[in-house]
């Protein structure tokens, strides 16, 4: 499976879709109605019209499918801006993409102190587990294994759905589904703490390695960080790990790439996990 990551406005998100959503859940003609009061975009009010003109009484049951989801990948996946005529449709940027099960194990070399990136087996079972019980304070992996934080008020996975991965666990405080979002503060504490696990990830990998040093540490950490355009061209960083060991550099500076971005922006993000593709890692 892969994973698309996107940068999306924080205050449309918050002010406006995930109360719809929620409102969705036991009056979604109401909930369109009040949507369509608040955009500017043509193309996004006719499909709430759309749904309107064949709702039935309700929630989300009540709704045709495809233009349901047409209106969802609108909301949530576009990046809007608020306009004079109520908000509107911005310029997009593409995010990330990538191999799930590598950006998740990616994103646990950074966040999980003990996690056994050095150990195939070991550490497929800790990415398994996880995605069926999900860490919420685990920051970038937690999001990318689909948690939810803060919790929702609708369960995600009824909004819609692409693989049916899912859980709703209000009494413990645990949401995750096929697609997650983080707001903007969340973004920029990850960015905040970003340098700091990647050298305590470098760190590990001196005592894994045996040595007294890593030769290249502060050209990989130039990558990850954004303050060098490239990655160093021979690194013994992650050697003997299998033969995608040596792409782990270069695809964790394009993630760790897209949370500097994103925080600069002051964005929120939303992932999203899609089609099966042949697991890599």
């Amino acid at each position: 499976m892969e994973i698309v990551l996107r940068p999306i406005n924080d205050g449309f998100f918050q002010e406006l879709v995930l109360p719809f959503f929620t409102r969705c859940m036991g009056d979604a003609p109401r909930a369109l109605e009040g949507m369509m009061g608040r955009l500017g975009d043509e193309e996004t009010r006719f499909l709430c019209d759309r749904l309107l003109s064949t709702a039935s009484p309700g929630g989300l049951s009540g709704l045709e499918r495809e233009p349901w989801v047409e209106l969802v990948d609108r909301l949530v996946f576009q990046p809007w801006q608020l306009g004079d005529s109520g908000w509107e449709l911005g310029a997009s940027r593409a995010g990330y993409a990538g191999d799930w099960d590598e950006a998740l194990h990616l994103a646990l070399m950074v966040e999980l102190p003990d996690y056994p990136y050095g150990q195939a087996r070991e550490a497929r079972a800790v990415r398994d587990a996880f995605r069926q019980k999900p860490r919420v304070e685990l920051g970038l992996a937690s999001f990318i294994g689909g948690t939810w934080e803060p919790l929702p008020q609708f369960p995600p996975d009824q909004v819609f759905a692409t693989q049916g991965r899912a859980g709703y666990m209000p009494r413990q405080g645990l949401a995750f589904a096929d697609w997650a979002w983080r707001p903007a503060h969340a973004v920029a504490d990850w960015h905040a703490t970003l340098v700091r696990k990647l050298d305590r990830l470098l760190t590990r990998e001196v005592e894994r390695l045996k040595l007294p040093s890593l030769p290249e540490r502060d050209e990989l950490l130039a990558w990850w960080t954004g303050r060098a355009t490239k990655p160093p061209p021979l690194a013994v960083v992650f050697s003997g790990l299998g033969p995608r060991a040596p792409e782990w550099i270069y695809e964790l500076g394009v993630l760790c790439g897209e949370v500097r971005t994103a925080a600069q922006e002051h964005s929120a993000v939303v992932s999203l996990v899609t089609k099966s593709t042949q697991v890599r890692v």
